[in-house]
C-alpha cells in the first residue's frame, strides 16, 4: 500500500532546517507505530542495506545527532535553497513488513511538496498493515493536520494504472480532499470521513470500499473509485497536478 500526498511547506522553516523536518514527522510515525509494531524503528536510507543501517533516524522521540549530521553532509555541497529529500526506511528487507517514508523539502514556493510512505503487503487482500479503513483513515488525517495537504491518497501502489485520469490523484481505496462534501455530492462513496482541525472541518476522506481491503485486482474495487473519479470531476473538485 502506498499513501501519497502533496503540500505547501510552512515558510517559516529555513532551508536544511532537518531536525525541523523530522520533529514534525515523528506524530506521523508513532501512529504508524501504534497500527504496526514494525514501524517502530526508523533508519535513513543508503545505497546498500549496510550502509541504510548506519543510522537511525531517531534516538527515542528525537532526531538522532547522527542523522542530522548524515543528512547536512549529504547535501553540503548543495545551494540551501535546492530540492532535498529525507529518506527513511524500517530497516527491514521484506516483501510483507518492509516499509520506507520520502519527504521532499526546500526547492523554493514554486512547486509543491510532497510525502509518500511506501508499506510492503504482500498479503494485503487478507488485511491491511494499518488495520480497516477507519484506522487507515486516522493517519490520512494526521498527514492532513501535519502538512496541510491538497490531497492525500492511499491504496495499492499499482492503482495509478487503473485511475481514470492521468494528470489527477486517483481515490484508489480512500482519498482526501479539503472540501466539507456530502453523500449528495459523492453518492458513489462508500463513507465519507470529515478531517477537523481546532473543532472546524477542514476536509473530508472519501473511501471507495469498506467491507474489505481495497483490491487492485477486483473489478468491483476498482469501478467503484473510478465512478467517484469521474463524480469528483464533474464538479470541479478532482484536483488537476498542474494546478497545485
Amino acid at each position: 500500500m502506498n499513501l501519497s500526498e502533496q503540500h505547501r511547506d510552512r515558510t517559516d522553516i529555513p532551508n536544511a532546517d532537518w531536525e525541523s523536518h523530522m520533529r514534525r514527522l515523528r506524530p506521523i510515525l508513532d501512529l504508524l507505530k501504534e497500527k504496526d509494531r514494525t514501524l517502530g524503528e526508523w533508519y535513513l536510507k543508503g545505497e546498500t542495506a549496510q550502509e541504510a543501517l548506519q543510522h537511525r533516524a531517531y534516538d527515542g522521540k528525537a532526531p538522532a545527532k547522527t542523522a542530522i549530521e548524515a543528512l547536512s553532509k549529504e547535501y553540503g555541497r548543495k545551494n540551501k535553497d535546492d530540492p532535498k529529500t529525507v529518506g527513511i526506511w524500517n530497516g527491514i528487507r521484506s516483501d510483507q513488513i518492509g516499509a520506507s517514508l520520502s519527504l521532499e523539502i526546500d526547492g523554493g514556493e514554486i512547486f509543491p511538496k510532497s510525502l509518500e510512505i511506501s508499506l510492503n503487503e504482500k498479503n494485503e487482500r487478507r488485511g491491511s498493515r494499518l488495520g480497516d479503513y477507519r484506522s487507515v483513515a486516522e493517519v490520512l488525517s494526521e498527514v492532513v493536520r501535519t502538512y496541510d495537504s491538497f490531497y492525500v491518497t492511499y491504496g495499492p501502489f499499482f492503482y495509478y494504472t487503473n485511475k481514470v485520469f492521468d494528470d489527477r490523484p486517483g481515490v484508489s481505496w480512500m482519498l482526501y480532499l479539503p472540501h466539507v462534501l456530502t453523500s449528495s455530492e459523492v453518492p458513489e462513496a462508500r463513507a465519507l470521513i470529515p478531517v477537523t482541525r481546532d473543532g472546524k472541518q477542514q476536509g473530508t476522506i472519501i473511501v471507495s470500499v469498506t467491507d474489505e481491503v481495497f483490491d487492485v485486482n477486483n473489478r468491483t474495487h476498482v469501478k467503484a473509485a473510478n465512478d467517484i473519479e469521474i463524480r469528483l470531476a464533474d464538479q470541479d473538485l478532482l484536483p488537476r497536478y498542474i494546478d497545485l
